[in-house]
């Protein structure tokens, strides 16, 4: 029991009480120990009463129990307990406000009880030194001390010099020794000081009762002073807060912190194939190095969406360093489907992560000019009006109506080339078109516009163009039939196409040049230049340059032969560079990739073979197929190209690869 004087209880708060058993099966209560624990001022003091085993040879066992008491004896902790240190505010969470409150989380720790440690030999003439009152010299062999020595238990702790007899064992209701007992100072009190408190305990007193006889122990006191504090609870919150303060600062001088010239990155129109690149300033405006990145989203595995590249996208800025982020938007077939249509938007927030600091927000916008270019043949087969001005309805609307037919673009192209290259001989397919002229010719295709011929150089008299239609220049005669089948006006199906087929002369040369499409073998100077282009050179690569079989030309000397007879107008090469960059632009080639294998395969065995395969093809990409190889048929017989140069622009225009796949 603790006791406290009447003028100061009121001193005292915060009492709590725990015991503990560890006699047989080291939990009955025959030996163990009973704290308790209060708060006087603002010093939190614990008070241990212990009985361990008793025996001299079982030393090591009550060694294990005051480590065992000292991992059981624990308090039930309450948010608001006093701390250990009186410096830490009462609920600061410091020392873990709410959990168990061990023995030693207190300033101060008393232990006493009956330890029961004993002498740790039998001298013999223990009687005689008894007798002659030299009980000091025996004090070298107490287990105790010996313990507290070796570390190996009461490490730490500290108790007042001992002047007094043993204290056991004695005959019941005297002050004579057992004669049939070792004499021992099995009762004691001890102390132990938190770090911080050293010196805080002076011992006044510490002596045994030789007039109690009550039991075979003589019972042993001892008077302690203790320091003791009242906290001035003003002036301790406002250091506490002061060097909270303090502790704020310093931590936010050690975040990364950055200046962005702009949270917002707008690339303004893009159209497709166009690259347009805008920078952004990055400063370290801290006092710590900087490492930057930009970081995916929940909704994007990616950094950045697939038509942006930053670079740098990482990085490491000292204090005061900067960086030009820069920021390149590509719009290509492998990005645009979604685009094309408004599904998406050319918009994004990237994340910029700072290592250890916060997350700043970037938006990325721009407004993609929708274009022929890029967009899916599904969806150009189905639209009848210019795409430029077409809404995201006006796209679901055409979807769904069912309707479909060569698409417009294609038409014009084709329908340019057939009246002016065709018929005044020019060559097709051997020379690049002009970039500008391109331009122009894309703006006339997105807005539905008809081809202007004055500004593609057209040096004939308007009275040599003559308006034809699609059956007109392509002669696609249906021979044995009675009627014509207008490849931008009717919707084929398979058995129709299959009847139409096996009643035209025409099937044979459609299959030859599937098998010329297909199995044309590659030398190496049909081999693409940008399979030599970096990374950053392939982004300057435009919609014009990118054509299949048109980046890496032989030099004019080396087309002579083909060329010579046949003039070349820098319109109709734009025209027709236009035409094989339309079909290249698609997000799924003409021939859908799911079907290489079985077309490099038909190509290979037989006609028969090459019209089956043409024959799976969706309606729609059947239909383009057969109008394109009609024009190309038309062109070939009319001399203004050869089948090898068709096989050579064409051949990757129509028929991709799938992604991975080596051709």
């Amino acid at each position: 029991m603790v006791y406290a004087r009447i003028d100061v209880a009121e001193r005292v708060s915060d009492v709590q009480a725990t015991s503990v058993g560890c006699g047989i099966m080291g939990m009955v209560g025959n030996k163990g120990a009973v704290a308790v624990r209060l708060t006087y001022l603002d010093t939190p003091l614990c008070f241990v009463c212990s009985h361990l085993a008793h025996d001299a040879a079982q030393v090591d066992r009550r060694n294990a129990q005051f480590h065992d008491l000292c991992k059981r004896l624990l308090f039930a902790g309450r948010d608001g307990a006093p701390a250990a240190d009186p410096l830490v505010p009462l609920g600061s969470g410091v020392h873990g406000a709410g959990r168990s409150l061990s023995v030693f989380d207190h300033s101060y720790l008393v232990w006493l009880g009956d330890l029961n440690y004993r002498l740790a030999i039998d001298t013999g003439d223990m009687a005689e030194i008894m007798a002659r009152g030299e009980h000091q010299s025996l004090l070298g062999l107490d287990q105790l001390r010996i313990a507290m020595m070796n570390k190996q238990a009461f490490a730490g702790f500290e108790e007042a010099g001992i002047a007094f007899a043993p204290t056991y064992k004695y005959v019941l209701g005297t002050s004579t020794y057992d004669e049939g007992r070792r004499p021992a100072w099995c009762d004691r009190v001890l102390w132990w000081t938190r770090p911080g408190c050293e010196g805080g305990v002076r011992s006044l007193s510490y002596e045994s009762v030789d007039s109690v006889m009550t039991s075979d122990h003589k019972p042993v006191r001892s008077r302690l002073e203790l320091d003791v504090w009242k906290v001035n609870q003003e002036c301790r919150q406002a250091v506490y807060l002061e060097v909270l303060r303090e502790l704020d600062r310093y931590e936010n001088e050690c975040i990364p912190t950055a200046t962005l010239a702009a949270n917002i990155v707008d690339f303004g129109e893009v159209a497709f194939g166009q690259l347009v690149r805008r920078s952004m300033m990055l400063v370290n405006s801290g006092q710590v190095p900087l490492e930057y990145s930009f970081v995916a989203t929940p909704s994007r595995p990616h950094y950045a969406p697939p038509w942006l590249r930053i670079s740098p996208h990482c990085g490491m800025l000292l204090p005061g360093e900067s960086v030009d982020v820069g920021f390149s938007v590509l719009v290509d077939e492998r990005t645009s489907a979604a685009l094309s249509t408004r599904a998406e938007d050319l918009s994004d927030i990237l994340v910029l992560h700072l290592d250890r600091g916060r997350d700043y927000f970037v938006q990325v916008q721009g407004q993609y000019l929708t274009s022929v270019y890029g967009m899916s043949l599904d969806v150009l087969v189905h639209c009848k009006q210019a795409v430029r001005t077409m809404t995201r309805e006006d796209f679901e609307a055409c979807l769904d109506s069912g309707q479909f037919s060569v698409p417009v673009c294609v038409w014009t192209l084709t329908d340019f080339l057939s009246t002016y290259a065709l018929d005044r001989g020019y060559s097709l397919f051997y020379w690049p078109g002009d970039r500008a002229l391109a331009a122009r010719v894309r703006e006339c295709l997105d807005c539905g516009q008809p081809l202007d011929v004055s500004i593609l150089q057209w040096q004939g008299s308007s009275d040599d163009h003559v308006a034809r239609t699609v059956v007109e220049p392509l002669q696609l005669e249906m021979r044995q039939a009675s009627s014509r089948v207008s490849m931008t006006d009717q919707t084929l199906v398979p058995s129709t196409l299959h009847s139409m087929f096996s009643n035209m002369d025409m099937a044979p040369s459609t299959a030859e040049a599937l098998e010329r499409l297909s199995m044309e073998p590659w030398t190496a100077a049909h081999s693409y230049a940008q399979d030599a282009v970096s990374d950053e050179e392939e982004e300057e690569v435009t919609a014009i340059e990118r054509v299949p079989g048109m980046e890496a030309l032989p030099p004019p000397e080396a087309i002579a032969s083909a060329a010579t007879a046949a003039p070349h107008d820098a319109g109709v090469d734009t025209v027709a560079t236009c035409l094989v960059a339309l079909f290249a632009s698609l997000p799924e080639p003409l021939i859908p990739t799911d079907l290489y294998a079985s077309c490099i395969e038909a190509g290979g065995v037989s006609r028969v073979a090459a019209l089956e395969a043409l024959e799976v093809l969706p309606p729609g990409n059947l239909n383009v197929l057969v109008y394109l190889l009609a024009f190309l048929r038309e062109a070939v017989e009319r001399g203004a190209t050869t089948t090898q140069r068709v096989a050579q622009v064409f051949a990757e225009a129509l028929l991709r690869p799938p992604p991975g796949r080596v051709p």
